[in-house]
C-alpha cells in the first residue's frame, strides 16, 4: 500500500499528555485536498512504527498520517511517502476516543500473541480512519488497528 501524509516522531507521553497526533491529524486534514492521486478519500491511515528494541516508557516513535495513492509523484511539499509491504495482519477493532487503542495494545501483548500461535512480523501498526470514524474524541467512532504477524516457528 502506498501513502502520502504528514508524520512526525513522538513519545507515548506526548500523544496522552500533549496530543500531538490530534494536531497532526488535524494539519493533514486542512491539506489532504493537496493530495491528487489519491485511491480511496473515505480512508485515512495511521501508521505507527516503532524503532528496534522500542520502550514505551522513554523512546520516541514515528506516527505518520496519510491517505492511499496510487503513486509515490506529486508530493506535495512537507509531506512524506511511505510504502507499507504486503504482509499477514491481525484486525482488531475498537469504539470510543483514540485512548482506547491502548486497551488494544495490552491485549495484543498479554494475550493474543501468547495464544495465537503467531508472533509480530514488523515494528508498525496500522489504525484505519473510515466513515465509522466520527473523529478522534467521540465516544461513537469505530477504528480498526492491524498489526503485521507470521505463524511461529
Amino acid at each position: 500500500m502506498k501513502l502520502i501524509g504528514l508524520s512526525t516522531n513522538v513519545t507515548l507521553h506526548d500523544v496522552q499528555q500533549n496530543r500531538t497526533t490530534l494536531k497532526l491529524a488535524a494539519n493533514f486534514l486542512e491539506r489532504r485536498s493537496e493530495i491528487m492521486n489519491c485511491i480511496n478519500e473515505r480512508e485515512l491511515y495511521g501508521l505507527s512504527t516503532d524503532p528496534e528494541d522500542y520502550n514505551p516508557e522513554t523512546d520516541p516513535f514515528e506516527f505518520f498520517i496519510g491517505i492511499e495513492v496510487s503513486s509515490n509523484e506529486d508530493i506535495p511539499e512537507g509531506m512524506v511517502f511511505r510504502e507499507i509491504p504486503a504482509n499477514t495482519y491481525v484486525l482488531f477493532t475498537f469504539k470510543g476516543p483514540f485512548e482506547n487503542a491502548g486497551a488494544v495494545h495490552a491485549y495484543l501483548y498479554s494475550t493474543w500473541l501468547k495464544q495465537s500461535g503467531y508472533e509480530l512480523s514488523g515494528l508498525y501498526n496500522i489504525e484505519i480512519y473510515d466513515e465509522r470514524n466520527h473523529g478522534p474524541e467521540s465516544e461513537e467512532s469505530i477504528t480498526d488497528i492491524i498489526f503485521p504477524v507470521r505463524k511461529k516457528q
